[in-house]
């Protein structure tokens, strides 16, 4: 969802050199007009060192494509979009890539206008325009901006890249599983592939578990610093709760070892309703059997992100998106208008109803990518440990039926990679802190330059001063080997009711 946040990370990024710099064959302002089937492009005109286009795909994806008008070195890449979208998230202008990168570079809003993210009330009547959010807009974007890089430049990209993160992130693995054709590298970050559980029972279980019976917060914001720096001291790997939790499966920490002395509340310890809570946002949704109905939940180590993801109810970042794709997005006929958070079912029954429209429009969640691997593709996917709005075991999940559907680590390897970054939140940014690396220069190097990514460094600073907190690198991770978890983890032993197939 941290749109400004992945615009500046990668313009920051010194992006690998492409082939040959080529030069336009036509003027800018060339470009505009109905010259491209499906699509109106309403401006072309020369910004800065590149020459931008905006416009319309049918029915109503707005789009905007940049093109350097120098330097162009054959590599095309387009970027994904967070939450509900609604938005280019090229915008502002700086989010593009650097001039001297020599990427021509496009994104889209996923056929609808929206000033928050959070909103999904574009779809509640419309069928059309939940597929070109679920399944399409992104195909058609690449197809449109290939065809214009072809016409302006005189010659198709070489090389075509995607980076999405959190909903992009989820675009990314549609584009690998259902359009393999479509990219040669692409950037998973957070990804929201498991969509329709993830947005109609783990967001609003985040919310509704901390919401007590008149709409009020359960946890505080006030109580966060408290209960993470007990969590860090018990499960840190840093001296004196310095660090991050290197794996959270591996830590035990019990909730109630914070518990209030016995008719006191404070900031400092947690009240039983609180310990209550805690205990159940690290366990995730689950039904009256107990059985999870998304696979994961709050990772030890995220708390300080739970302010702004989590704190605020009915109000709070988890229940607006919840809510939103509950009402509006979610079933062929909406709930009626008073639906709230009161109303959601944690069953396997609505599990099961979610998925319905889910597998056929939203869900990413096929681990078969032998059509992306036989085209040449590569995928890196990555999540942090620290998460808040999405859980890392989702992508470990997914990760460990990929191997199993590649013929197992080795053979997943060939043409995948998958990185699990602690003390990371999500999209690696949260909490005034945010992981200082680049994922899409790795990737761009495997695919030119058949250099395949092994130990990359992460180093997390403080977003106020850029100062580094922590030092960190990480490798590949092979999600079907042995964890030997501790017995006491609350992040452990998930029954996930659901399968990637």
């Amino acid at each position: 969802m941290r749109v400004l946040f992945l615009c500046l990370l990668l313009c920051a990024a010194s992006l690998a050199a492409g082939p040959a710099a080529g030069s336009p064959r036509i003027a800018c302002p060339q470009l505009a007009g109905t010259g491209f089937p499906q699509a109106r492009v309403s401006s072309a005109e020369t910004e800065g060192s590149y020459c931008v286009l905006r416009g319309v795909l049918e029915p109503g994806t707005h789009f905007e494509i940049r093109l350097p008008t120098h330097g162009w070195r054959g590599q095309y890449l387009q970027r994904g979009c967070g939450g509900l979208c609604g938005q280019i998230p090229l915008e502002p202008a700086q989010c593009a890539a650097p001039a001297n990168s020599g990427f021509a570079v496009a994104a889209d809003d996923q056929g609808h206008r929206s000033a928050d993210p959070s909103d999904g009330r574009w779809g509640a009547h419309d069928p059309e325009l939940r597929r070109v959010f679920g399944l399409t807009s992104e195909h058609s974007t690449a197809r449109l901006a290939k065809a214009v890089i072809a016409r302006f430049y005189g010659r198709a990209p070489a090389y075509s890249y995607y980076e999405g993160c959190s909903g992009g992130g989820r675009e990314a693995m549609m584009l690998a599983q259902r359009y393999p054709d479509d990219f040669d590298g692409i950037v998973a970050g957070a990804p929201a592939n498991n969509w329709a559980p993830l947005l109609g029972l783990y967001q609003p279980w985040l919310a509704r578990v901390n919401t007590d019976a008149n709409g009020r917060d359960i946890l505080g914001a006030e109580q966060l610093p408290a209960l993470h720096r007990a969590v860090l001291e018990a499960c840190g790997n840093g001296n004196g709760g310095l660090g991050v939790i290197t794996d959270p499966r591996h830590c035990g920490f019990d909730p109630a070892s914070l518990a209030c002395a016995r008719g006191t509340d404070s900031p400092g310890c947690l009240t039983p309703a609180q310990v209550h809570t805690v205990r159940e946002l690290y366990r995730g949704p689950r039904d009256a059997a107990g059985r999870n109905l998304f696979d994961g939940g709050e990772p030890y180590g995220s708390e300080l992100a739970w302010r702004e993801w989590l704190i605020g109810g009915a109000h709070s970042t988890a229940a607006r998106l919840g809510l939103n794709y509950l009402k509006y997005l979610a079933y062929q006929h909406n709930p009626p208008a008073g639906f709230g958070l009161a109303d959601v079912r944690f069953t396997a029954a609505e599990f099961t109803a979610l998925n319905r429209l889910g597998d056929r429009i939203y869900n990413a969640n096929d681990p078969d990518l032998s059509r992306f691997r036989a085209h040449g593709g590569k995928l890196l996917l990555y999540h942090g440990w620290a998460d808040q709005a999405i859980s890392p075991w989702s992508s470990i999940d997914y990760y460990a039926a990929l191997e199993r559907s590649a013929g197992g680590f080795a053979a997943s390897q060939r043409f995948s990679r998958f990185y699990l970054v602690p003390g990371a939140h999500h999209c690696l940014t949260g909490a005034g802190t945010k992981v200082d690396t680049d994922f899409l220069n790795p990737v761009v190097d495997w695919v030119q330059h058949a250099k395949a990514p092994e130990a990359i460094r992460t180093p997390i600073v403080r977003d106020s001063d850029g100062a580094q907190l922590v030092d960190q690198t990480i490798r590949p991770h092979d999600a079907l080997a042995p964890t030997y978890p501790n017995r006491a983890s609350l992040n452990t032993g998930y029954d996930y009711v659901g399968t990637y197939r």
